[in-house]
């Protein structure tokens, strides 16, 4: 009856889950506990959004079919790409997903370009602000105290405002079109 016992308890204990934490090392979900999933070799929440993640973190994304992961409290500031998990960037002194355009990005993220001229997915949930310096370039400060771009395209501007690098400008007086080309 002991030995019963024993090898049930044996068969329970190698079956379990293995409880591995948020930032440890993986290769697959299994390696990481409930309801955590491996994102870049590293355990994380899984999101869809930044708003399924931690206060003032981003989700990143590595695929539009493998989804997201939260971003990990060590990832929230860098100051070059080196300090980012192995496949993310720093982008705004943040690491996140490099991109080409909006759909590489998480929902509610817009992929901008910062002022090294990097290419990566910035969400504008994540940053409060009360002034515009507040907020990275090209970003502006809304009035809901959130930085966010202040355009995406013309439409986005009144006219004869365009749109850009994601602000809303008027044409320049010094260039030839604005003189009536002399």
């Amino acid at each position: 009856m002991r030995a019963s016992v024993a090898l049930l308890a044996l068969l329970a204990v190698s079956c379990a889950r293995p409880s591995v934490n948020i930032g440890a090392a993986c290769q697959i979900n299994s390696d990481c506990a409930d309801p955590l999933v491996c994102v870049l070799a590293v355990c994380r929440r899984q999101c869809t959004t930044a708003r399924d993640c931690g206060a003032g973190l981003s989700c990143i994304v590595t695929s539009a079919t493998m989804g997201g992961g939260c971003q990990l409290d060590q990832e929230a500031s860098c100051t070059l790409t080196s300090e980012c998990t192995t496949g993310l960037i720093c982008q705004n002194s943040s690491c996140t997903t490099a991109c080409n355009d909006d759909r590489d990005c998480a929902s509610g993220a817009h992929c901008t370009m910062d002022a090294s001229h990097t290419l990566g997915c910035y969400d504008t949930s994540t940053e409060p602000c009360i002034y515009a310096s507040d907020c990275p370039d090209p970003m502006i400060c809304d009035r809901d105290q959130t930085c966010r771009l202040e355009c995406l395209s013309d439409r986005d501007c009144t006219t004869p405002r365009t749109c850009v690098g994601n602000l809303c400008q008027l044409p320049d007086a010094s260039s030839p079109a604005a003189d009536g080309g002399t």
